[in-house]
């Protein structure tokens, strides 16, 4: 079982709008804490703070909720950030159980693309994101793909892919995740493109000198 973290939670007494950016101006991010059968709670916790528990324990991790003298379990289920600045605006938490499988949305992630790259191959990504279920404090931060051993153009399909213990993914197990293909072909298509664009670009010139 991975690590659980500690968050101390404020409660909201009234959410809204100016409040929130009153919030952020005092270095605290506004929230709301979800949990299934209940209103959604509002809350606000240190911008820092949340930072620092996210780069220590992952984007998956659990974390013991302390809202004044009651605990929760959750993990933090979407930030909003800002468009202009990347900064956090608001954060939503998810009340979780650990006896209760979820769904999750995780990050690919690629090793072995050096390798790749010396057989003069590449590795295309075709989806971005795999949804898995798993009990809570079993959901990883990510899924590692491991291309070192692929040495020809072939797809990687989601059948392919070895999960971690406890960790079932969901969708089409014939689904292309990465495509590997070759670099010098690649490489000759574009080279044709520009070709062509050269030819069409000298028969608009010939027709503008007529």
């Amino acid at each position: 079982m991975s690590e659980i973290g500690i968050l101390k939670i404020e409660k909201r007494e009234n959410p809204g709008t100016r409040s929130s950016k009153q919030l952020r101006r005092a270095g605290y991010l506004p929230g709301n804490i979800s949990s299934r059968g209940k209103d959604a709670l509002a809350v606000s916790v240190k911008a820092d703070e949340l930072r620092r528990s996210l780069n220590t324990y992952g984007r998956n991790a659990l974390f013991n909720l302390e809202i004044g003298d009651q605990t929760v379990t959750g993990m933090v289920k979407d930030i909003q950030l800002s468009p202009v600045k990347g900064n956090m605006l608001h954060v939503d938490f998810q009340e979780v159980s650990l006896s209760e499988e979820i769904r999750v949305d995780l990050d690919i992630t690629l090793v072995g693309t050096e390798e790749l790259e010396h057989r003069k191959l590449m590795a295309l990504r075709q989806v971005d994101i795999i949804t898995v279920r798993g009990l809570p404090q079993d959901i990883p931060n990510d899924i590692v793909v491991d291309l070192s051993n692929i040495d020809k153009v072939e797809n990687v399909y989601l059948k392919d892919v070895e999960f971690p213990e406890g960790i079932t993914p969901e969708g089409d197990l014939e689904q292309v995740l990465i495509s590997v293909v070759d670099t010098q072909r690649i490489v000759e298509e574009e080279e044709g493109e520009e070709d062509e664009e050269t030819v069409v670009e000298e028969v608009e010139t010939e027709g503008e000198d007529n």
